[in-house]
């Protein structure tokens, strides 16, 4: 994990101009502020979450709450980071358990260049107009609603209004094929067994 001056921050793996808003499974990453480990503890390989913990399980579980389009396959919540795999259906389909008012939903118009990474570097004027776009769209949405209402709570427990309790940026990957996602997901069941060897647990 690189140091950005001389702090901890996640490596972006965003494949560039994908449509953040695309049917197809993600694979999300979300860091406490500074590493702490305010979300609980690992005991023999099992997570036993601490109230703060239980304030963001609570907040993944209402994922699909956000909008009709979203699911939660598989997640799991670390001493200081959480893990989500996080489906978008098709555009017309409807997880039947929105209730809050719907994220809006923003896509790539169509004279925007295919998702796949162009053999050549476009110019930093459209670079900045597509990362303007992106932060519209569903999945950058759906985790900047979690991380604003987790927080939230966790303010409101510890008296702390406005503190930041997430690192600004996150990690996500696009999956790709169907190996892929059972690796992925094999991975988040088993991290609190492999908590002793994860990179998060290194100070």
């Amino acid at each position: 994990m690189a140091k950005f001056k001389n702090k901890y921050r996640i490596e972006s793996n965003r494949w560039q101009y994908w449509d953040y808003s695309a049917p197809g499974r993600y694979f999300i990453t979300i860091v406490i502020q500074h590493r702490k480990c305010i979300l609980g503890r690992v005991v023999n390989g099992k997570m036993e979450l601490s109230p703060f913990g239980e304030m963001v399980k609570t907040e993944i579980e209402k994922i699909p709450q956000y909008h009709p389009r979203a699911l939660v396959d598989e997640w799991v919540i670390m001493p200081n980071h959480i893990h989500l795999l996080i489906e978008l259906g098709a555009y017309d389909y409807d997880n039947g358990v929105t209730v809050v008012e719907k994220i809006h939903e923003f896509s790539l118009p169509s004279h925007v260049p295919s998702p796949a990474p162009p053999p050549i570097p476009p110019g930093d004027d459209a670079i900045k107009q597509y990362r303007k776009m992106r932060r519209k769209m569903l999945i950058p949405k759906i985790i900047g609603r979690l991380q604003m209402q987790s927080s939230k709570q966790i303010n409101i427990r510890q008296n702390t209004p406005g503190r930041k309790n997430w690192q600004p940026n996150y990690h996500d990957h696009v999956i790709r094929n169907q190996a892929s996602y059972l690796r992925i997901k094999n991975y988040i069941i088993k991290n609190p067994e492999k908590w002793n060897e994860d990179t998060f647990n290194a100070l």
